[in-house]
């Protein structure tokens, strides 16, 4: 909820997505387990056969449940890949880079950098060179 709150509620539908989903993975695995159930008892077939159908549903069962609480993952992953995004642009963000004597941080202030416009250059776009081949790409030329 903390992240929803400090994300500024963005995405709302893929968020409703991944509790739905979640939720229908809950409801496919009571329902399997009710067909099991239904299939062991009820079902008009010889015993071996009913073991065998049983297996078939469970294992068709576990698949979608994990399916679906698989896609809720990824949902949620892109939100969260976006906030983090997002916050790492941000101007005054720190960039952490890993050097030949190990992990050196480096801080970008804010207004650091400007574009020809004027406009000031966020996260590592910041700290990139105007020679380098990366920087020319970021900047269109």
């Amino acid at each position: 909820m903390q992240r929803y709150v400090l994300s500024g509620g963005r995405y709302p539908v893929l968020r409703s997505l991944a509790i739905i989903y979640v939720v229908g993975a809950a409801i496919v695995a009571l329902a399997t387990v009710l067909a099991c159930g239904f299939i062991l008892i009820s079902a008009r077939f010889a015993m071996t056969d009913r073991l065998i159908m049983c297996a078939a549903a469970l294992g068709a069962g576990f698949f979608m449940t994990v399916s679906a609480l698989a896609v809720a993952e990824v949902l949620k992953l892109a939100i969260d890949v976006e906030y983090n995004t997002r916050m790492n642009a941000s101007p005054t963000s720190t960039v952490v880079t890993v050097g030949s004597q190990g992990a050196e941080v480096a801080m970008i202030g804010s207004g650091s950098s400007t574009d020809e416009r004027g406009n000031g250059l966020g996260g590592r776009l910041g700290t990139l060179d105007e020679e380098t081949a990366e920087a020319a790409l970021f900047r269109g030329h």
